[in-house]
């Protein structure tokens, strides 16, 4: 449970290096808040001498090839983050429902570090996504998404496209031979889910505008909008999203693609397509307001929206399938022959 002076040395280092002074290092208290969450990270609070706290995530650099290509990615992410965020001067690029990001370090030769803001003491009971997010929660995600898509767009900073990623994408196949056990799915349906969790077809998925949509450029996508990936702070009676974590997998390409996940996988099939037209409405009228700060073309319509979702819920139907064969969290209401998870599964694969 403890680190090393070794590891303890660099994250002062890293802290050191971002302008931020740690004057008593022997007083400053470590205690580890999670191990392995999510793909590759340690997790420990440091709070200092003078009661300054902050999240550290390290990443053993001898564990797995994998995971530092992972930890790295997310450091590109957060180094591009602080350059936007130094030089935001409007909305277009007011981005504070993601992490501050204090420092970090590549995870190359030597163990990686991220050190971020805490957010413990606000975050609330976390909605059930099994339940189904409400309409609310959907659009309080959906405004997050035009804000950080707008944020790249109207910066001069690139961000690489994620190319490294596709070997990693071909974790998703580890679900396939478990389809077999869903009696209910169709070998159709078990073929379909075969062929677009392929590697080389889900990274063209995430990151490439599909034919006849002329002037829309390639937006920044999370591309696990999982509830894992969400914290939520409650108000009285008031869920509000808090903030967007963990963007290992992140990559230049489709905007409806994180859009179809929040929609896709977590809201039911029932509210998914009640409130799809409103969603890409609010979806197009937070990206047009922003739009005369846009370095690159982006000119989407609703219609256009609509079009692209549908090939872009391909992506949920993955994710929902490693839900429902990979986890517990399939329950069946009473009353019904499936899981939640599997009747969202089976909708999203007809529409």
């Amino acid at each position: 449970n403890k680190l090393s002076q070794e590891l303890k040395d660099l994250i002062f280092e890293v802290l050191a290096n971002s302008g931020i002074s740690v004057s008593d290092k022997k007083a400053v208290k470590f205690k580890r808040i999670g191990l392995k969450r999510g793909y590759n990270s340690s997790i420990y609070k440091l709070v200092t001498d003078d009661k300054r706290i902050f999240v550290i995530k390290i990443t053993d650099h001898e564990e797995d090839p994998v995971l530092n290509i992972l930890h790295n990615r997310e450091l590109e992410f957060y180094e591009w983050l602080e350059g936007v965020q130094s030089e935001a001067t409007s909305e277009s690029t007011d981005l504070s429902q993601l992490l501050r990001f204090y420092g970090g370090s590549r995870c190359d030769s030597e163990p990686g570090v991220l050190i971020m803001n805490d957010l413990s003491s606000r975050v609330g009971i976390q909605p059930n996504y099994t339940i189904g997010y409400s309409p609310d929660l959907a659009f309080q995600i959906v405004k997050q998404i035009a804000r950080y898509q707008s944020a790249y767009l109207c910066s001069d900073n690139e961000l690489s496209i994620g190319k490294e990623l596709i070997d990693y994408t071909s974790s998703c196949l580890r679900s396939i031979p478990k389809l077999d056990e869903l009696t209910w799915m169709s070998e159709d349906e078990k073929r379909y889910l075969r062929e677009w969790a392929e590697p080389e077809k889900l990274f063209a998925l995430h990151t490439e505008i599909p034919e006849g949509f002329e002037g829309i450029s390639p937006v920044l996508a999370h591309c696990d909008l999982w509830p894992g990936n969400m914290i939520f702070e409650q108000r009285e009676e008031e869920t509000s999203l808090l903030a967007i974590l963990d963007w290992q997998t992140f990559k230049i390409g489709n905007p409806l693609l994180d859009i179809s996940t929040v929609i896709g996988e977590n809201m039911t099939a029932e509210d998914r397509r009640e409130y799809t037209q409103p969603i890409l409405s609010l979806y197009v009228d937070e990206m047009d307001k922003r739009k005369d700060g846009f370095k690159k073309p982006f000119q989407m319509t609703v219609e256009k929206a609509r079009s692209n979702l549908s090939h872009s819920l391909r992506w949920p139907c993955i994710q929902t399938m490693f839900a429902v064969t990979r986890s517990r969290n399939d329950t069946k209401d009473e009353g019904q022959e499936m899981g939640r998870l599997s009747i969202r599964l089976r909708e999203l694969i007809k529409d």
